[in-house]
């Protein structure tokens, strides 16, 4: 077997993961195998994206540097949309962000800025900022806690710091007034 052919099953085999299918017995796997969780089947299907590019560039992987302000504003179709994923535990904005960026091949479009839903957020009234110290800081307004947004203080590498969650609620709600914030994203919208 060549390293194509061998590149070829691999990528096949990763197809049928990413689809909940064994690729052995080519049976669906149950629903709650760790396998048909959601994170590994976009991995699933990642990997294989990649396989498919060093395929068709006859097995040599090459990489091309691009900068984020030459790529195509950032984008996402309601298919995708559907496909955040919204946690129950609390998470900061970046770790938010992160899920959509996930959701997107980086090296074709811009990503989607933590920044912009906090700069849409305070605009809105949810959230405010507070200077402590020499450092500025948003915080929840009242408005910003009835969505779910909540401020925790925590102990970190660099010392204490006040970390702004959002719950289950505050996800989705960020979730359903995507339009303005990636506009603030793209440079399109008010900031």
């Amino acid at each position: 077997m060549t390293e194509i052919e061998t590149m070829q099953r691999a990528k096949m085999y990763l197809d049928k993961l990413a689809n909940g299918v064994d690729p052995i017995s080519d049976r669906e796997m149950p629903g709650d195998t760790v396998l048909n969780n959601v994170r590994l089947s976009r991995c699933f299907f990642y990997v294989s994206d990649v396989l498919r590019q060093v395929i068709e560039n006859g097995g040599v992987v090459k990489r091309i540097a691009v900068s984020q302000d030459a790529l195509p504003p950032f984008a996402l179709s309601e298919e995708l949309r559907v496909q955040i994923e919204l946690t129950d535990t609390p998470a900061m904005i970046s770790h938010f962000t992160e899920r959509i960026n996930a959701l997107i091949d980086v090296t074709a479009m811009r990503k989607l800025k933590p920044t912009a839903f906090t700069a849409w957020l305070t605009e809105q009234g949810f959230l405010t900022e507070e200077t402590v110290g020499n450092k500025k800081k948003k915080i929840p307004t009242q408005a910003g806690q009835k969505i779910g947004i909540s401020s925790e203080v925590r102990e970190g590498q660099r010392g204490t710091y006040t970390a702004t969650l959002y719950n289950q609620s505050a996800q989705r709600f960020l979730v359903e007034n995507l339009d303005p914030v990636i506009a603030i994203s793209n440079g399109e919208g008010k900031q």
